[in-house]
């Protein structure tokens, strides 16, 4: 699988062969769901909690007495069946995370299928070493409405691109994580992935074991 390489212009300088069987697969949208609601299972907080009917206010004496009114038998108004009861069964929270497991084989597999599918929407570039070496911020940006990527995501290599890093922060609609990062999550959800060659030849290299 060719990957194009481009240059300030945004033109296309040249080209990479990387791996079919990371960036060429058929995507199955059921393996990149199942990772993506893993990530998002690792983030979020539950913080539904409700009070059960020992912890809502409310007198504790018998509403009525046990036989004799000719309707059902009833203890307290605090009971889950009365209007401002405590709740049955209801969520208890406390702000702790819900962490699903999933295998470690299976989130591999799923980034794979991932990257696939950004590749067949030609939504992946590599950077030229060149070009983007010691760029300005105000070049990156002409760059990339050159490429017309409404937001990016940049993958690089954290011993060789910490200048390029740098000089890019303060652009909208970008994130730049290290290689060791990649992630389902923010390669679907950025519009453009650019790797630099460093961080796409680790990437393959992990991947590929």
């Amino acid at each position: 699988m060719k990957i194009h390489e481009v240059g300030i212009d945004g033109k296309e300088i040249g080209s990479i062969e990387l791996a079919d069987s990371i960036f060429s697969l058929k995507p199955r949208k059921d393996l990149i769901k199942m990772v993506v609601d893993w990530q998002i299972s690792r983030f979020t907080k539950k913080t539904g909690y409700t009070k059960t009917r020992g912890e809502v206010a409310g007198s504790r004496k018998k509403i009525g007495p046990q036989k004799g009114s000719g309707g059902a038998r009833h203890g307290n108004i605090t009971a889950p069946i009365f209007v401002g009861g405590g709740i049955a069964h209801g969520p208890k929270a406390k702000g702790k995370h819900t962490v699903k497991r999933l295998n470690k084989k299976v989130r591999k597999l799923g980034l794979k299928h991932a990257l696939s599918t950004k590749t067949k929407d030609n939504k992946i570039k590599i950077l030229s070493d060149k070009d983007f070496q010691n760029i300005k911020t105000k070049e990156f940006s002409n760059f990339l409405e050159k490429i017309n990527s409404k937001s990016t995501l940049i993958i690089y290599d954290k011993k060789d691109n910490e200048k390029l890093t740098k000089n890019i922060k303060n652009i909208p609609n970008l994130k730049n994580i290290p290689e060791i990062g990649t992630n389902v999550y923010d390669v679907l959800k950025y519009n453009t992935i650019l790797f630099t060659h460093s961080s796409i030849k680790k990437l393959e290299e992990r991947l590929i074991k």
